[in-house]
């Protein structure tokens, strides 16, 4: 009897460690599900006012703390504020730009972060340039800071870097 009594309970005891644990696994999953579209939603805006050419709408979901990092082809901005700065000075020069993830890819790193890497085809054309069309590599770090969801890191890195900025830059004398 003894044998019996100790043989259910250790079976109870088993049933609702195995419930809490699936519990604890969906919650988790939910949780991280919440991560994920968070983190995808702010990049999504970010590309979406991007393609705009609305980048101070853009640059809203981008922290300024001193602790955040920007990187465009090697180029690191000191700070958000450089960032913007160089932004406002190519953004009046340009008529198109149309960002297109290819792939979404994440990492939900914990319930307030996920790191994306996003492949990307963009087309851009500069005032009195062609159409340029190119691809580049975009990873963002999307962080959940005083309860709104901005980016805290990022890198950019086009894959014929020279061919763009020559895209870009306005023409010569000569070129005209």
């Amino acid at each position: 009897m003894k044998l019996r009594t100790t043989a259910l309970l250790a079976s109870g005891l088993a049933l609702i460690i195995l419930s809490c644990q699936n519990q604890s696994n969906s919650s988790d999953k939910s949780t991280s599900a919440v991560t994920a579209d968070s983190a995808k939603a702010v990049a999504q805006k970010i590309i979406d006012y991007s393609n705009k050419l609305d980048f101070q709408t853009a640059f809203q979901y981008y922290s300024a703390d001193s602790d955040t990092r920007y990187i465009e082809n090697g180029s690191l901005f000191p700070s958000l504020a450089a960032m913007k700065e160089a932004y406002n000075q190519i953004v009046p020069t340009l008529e198109l730009l149309e960002n297109t993830v290819k792939s979404w890819d994440m990492i939900v790193l914990n319930n307030d972060a996920a790191l994306l890497t996003l492949p990307i085809h963009a087309k851009m054309k500069a005032k009195g340039r062609p159409e340029y069309q190119f691809d580049y590599v975009w990873s963002a770090l999307i962080q959940k800071r005083n309860g709104k969801w901005l980016l805290v890191q990022s890198h950019e890195s086009w894959v014929n870097a020279m061919d763009v900025v020559a895209a870009i830059t306005p023409p010569t004398t000569n070129e005209k």
